[in-house]
Formats: C-alpha cells, sequence, structure tokens
C-alpha cells in the first residue's frame, strides 16, 4: 500500500525525527555521527531548506527545519538516510534497513511552540543522562547558538514570521 504524500501543511517550520530500526543505536561511535552530519550538510546544497536547531543522539535525530516546501524536507531526509545506510551497513558488514521507518515530522505553529521545540532538541541529551549540561554534547546545534556562529537562521527573522 503506497504511503500518503507529506502536504497540505500550515507552517514552515517541523520538528523532524528520524530513528534506529528496533531503537538500536545506529550512531554507535562518535565517527558516525560526524559523517552523519557530513552528509547532512553535503545534502543541504541540494534542497531549498534550513536546519535551526539539530540534535544527534546514539539511536536517532531531532532537526528543527524551516522550508517553504514541505517536499524539500523529503528529499533531503531520503538522500541523507540513504547514503548514511549504505556506510552504516558496509561498516557494520551489515544489511538491510537501519532506520525503524522513514522520518516522523510535526507542524510548529507558533512562536512559543518554536522556541520550546529548540529547547526540547537541545536538552535531549541531558534528558537521556548522557551529559549535565546542553553545552557539555557536541553533536547538537546548542553551542552554535551559544556561541552566536554558524547559526543557520536568525531568531528575530523567525520571530518576525511568527508576528505577521
Amino acid at each position: 500500500m503506497p504511503r500518503n504524500a507529506r502536504k497540505d501543511n500550515y507552517s514552515e517550520f517541523f520538528h523532524v525525527m528520524v530513528q534506529g530500526i528496533n531503537k538500536e543505536y545506529i550512531f554507535k561511535e562518535e565517527i558516525e555521527i560526524k559523517v552523519y552530519l557530513k552528509y547532512l550538510k553535503e545534502n543541504l546544497k541540494n534542497v531549498n531548506l534550513q536546519i535551526i536547531a539539530y540534535c544527534i543522539m546514539n539511536n536517532h535525530a531531532h532537526f528543527l527545519i524551516y522550508t517553504q516546501d514541505v517536499i524539500e524536507i523529503s528529499k533531503l531526509m531520503s538522500k541523507l538516510n540513504t547514503k548514511y545506510a549504505i556506510f552504516y551497513n558496509k561498516k557494520h558488514d551489515r544489511c538491510g534497513y537501519v532506520f525503524r521507518n522513514r522520518y516522523r515530522s510535526e507542524e510548529i505553529l507558533t512562536y512559543a511552540h518554536l522556541i520550546s521545540c529548540i529547547n526540547y532538541i537541545h536538552n535531549n541529551p541531558v534528558k537521556a543522562k548522557i551529559c549535565i549540561s546542553q553545552s557539555n554534547y557536541k553533536f547538537s546545534s546548542y553551542n552554535e547558538y551559544k556561541k552566536n556562529k554558524n547559526i543557520i537562521i536568525d531568531i528575530n527573522s523567525v520571530k518576525e514570521i511568527f508576528d505577521n
């Protein structure tokens, strides 16, 4: 049975999540997270969207994405996860699915929800007891926000979008 297309959205902001099959660790080593982030960066050149926040955990990843066309998310996630699955299967001498299913996405409809989502994404490693502070986790965008560097979208611009 074919899947339903993701369309008819009322927002341009989406919380996107992917998870390892059977909730297994798919990012077992630091190098695997770095490869996934490298593939993400490479694939961003081919789509019209912006990553506002991200966090890569051992068995899942979160992204907060801004796009005017939801199809762009599908293009990114399909290429990113396919490329990573090929890498992961080759590295671990295995075959089959790496990700539980296609990505999950949730629309962000208010500015308050947007800020809450950013906090949720950045707090994931603390909640999982991987670290005691968001700033101690290196595979999220939290430190980029704190250092005000490499921020993909200006938060004041985001607020203006919601205020219109």
